[in-house]
């Protein structure tokens, strides 16, 4: 679904959706390229952006001065095409070979790191009458794919001999950047430098030359290069527990949820599957229409705090798969009170990182596995061909399932 206002997602029965700020967005990215004043930004829009949303978001990323975009998959950059975004859409891994010849169809800027994906892009380049720029990922130690250091200059060789391809640029991917001062990541970044010398001595230096991701956009300026890669930073939310306040970033998400019972429960009683959240004293309970089928998960059972009129409650027993109690005491909530589980409500506000450190995992999980039937509104919209944004009140819309 594309288009909906708020109120038309509650025509049609949404009882929980998740708020994406665009102007959150354009704002983060904006503090990244002051933080690397002389590279490009591209912006990571994988995983339906960390989960806010894509094409929204991908678009707001460009307004705020991201000159690229990077997705995870063809099907991914297909979405972004479709919706008319034009810049380069970078994707980090490599498809199937027969997916070749819609990547060159499609304008798209490949990684490459294996000949035979290589050799099936010079095909379909041929066959098009067209010429593709690549970016050749090089393993300076992740050891997920990518060439070892030693072999590039042989494989840039063999890869400038095919017609139809061009080599843009290489890069690789830092493994432990979200720890500052790590030595493995300086070690990356040598090796990486030390490839790219080789590669100037015999004149095969690319245009682009890659490795930063958000933590080394904000914490090493060495890393910095012709291109920094931003993800989970142009979301406002934090590479790792030691970047919190590094920057001013503005967290763009909060996920929300309408509450739909409120009973009194009397002394005694028991809460939601396994019974195990019991009651020592009569009180009233709240329903709250949102479960792990909407990302909100098991693990938060018993554990994780949500905000309802500004007030902080615990969740009260198991998480369902559409829904979870929480108990209000004697508090006056009603049916119909908003609950906010990711996001500010009044002086409160609950931390994609809060709900992360209860069950082990990072923000990026908990903002990407928001699913597609949760719909996103988008607030701060700026309207095509000009510089208006589009207020809460009369521009929110949804862009999700």
């Amino acid at each position: 679904m594309t288009g909906f206002t708020k109120a038309e997602i509650e025509d049609r029965g949404h009882p929980v959706w998740a708020e994406v700020d665009l102007g959150a967005i354009r704002h983060n990215v904006g503090v990244l390229r002051a933080l690397a004043p002389s590279s490009e930004v591209m912006a990571a829009v994988k995983g339906y952006a960390y989960g806010h949303g894509n094409p929204a978001s991908a678009r707001a990323a460009l307004q705020g001065g991201a000159t690229r975009i990077g997705v995870a998959r063809v099907g991914e950059a297909i979405h972004l095409r479709a919706d008319g975004i034009e810049t380069p859409i970078h994707v980090f891994t490599e498809p199937p070979p027969e997916a070749a010849g819609t990547m060159i169809e499609l304008g798209l800027t490949p990684a490459v790191y294996t000949s035979q994906f290589a050799a099936a892009l010079s095909d379909a380049a041929v066959a098009a009458a067209r010429t593709v720029p690549i970016h050749v990922k090089i393993d300076t130690g992740m050891h997920r794919v990518g060439l070892p250091p030693d072999d590039v200059e042989d494989a840039l060789l063999e890869l400038r001999a095919l017609p139809g391809i061009e080599v843009e640029g290489i890069w690789s991917h830092l493994a432990v950047a979200d720890v500052p001062g790590h030595p493995f990541t300086s070690k990356q970044l040598e090796l990486f430098e030390d490839v790219d010398r080789n590669l100037d001595r015999s004149g095969m230096r690319p245009r682009y030359r890659h490795i930063a991701n958000s933590a080394a956009t904000i914490s090493m300026p060495a890393s910095h290069l012709d291109l920094v890669r931003c993800g989970i930073a142009c979301y406002g939310l934090w590479p790792g527990p030691a970047f919190v306040g590094s920057a001013d970033l503005r967290p763009a998400m909060a996920l929300r949820a309408r509450t739909n019972m409120v009973k009194s429960v009397p002394a005694g009683g028991a809460l939601s599957y396994g019974l195990t959240y019991g009651l020592e004293r009569s009180a009233r309970v709240v329903t709250v229409p949102a479960g792990y089928a909407d990302g909100y998960g098991r693990g938060f059972s018993g554990r994780a705090s949500l905000l309802i009129n500004g007030t902080r409650y615990r969740v009260s027993g198991t998480v369902c798969m559409d829904q979870f109690m929480v108990d209000v005491g004697d508090d006056d909530v009603e049916i119909g009170d908003v609950a906010t589980l990711i996001g500010s409500d009044g002086d409160e506000r609950i931390a994609a990182e809060e709900l992360a450190g209860l069950t082990g995992t990072i923000n990026y999980e908990i903002t990407t596995r928001i699913p597609s039937r949760v719909p996103r509104v988008y607030l701060n919209e700026l309207r095509l061909n000009d510089g208006d944004e589009v207020g809460r009140d009369d521009g929110e819309r949804d862009h999700g399932g």
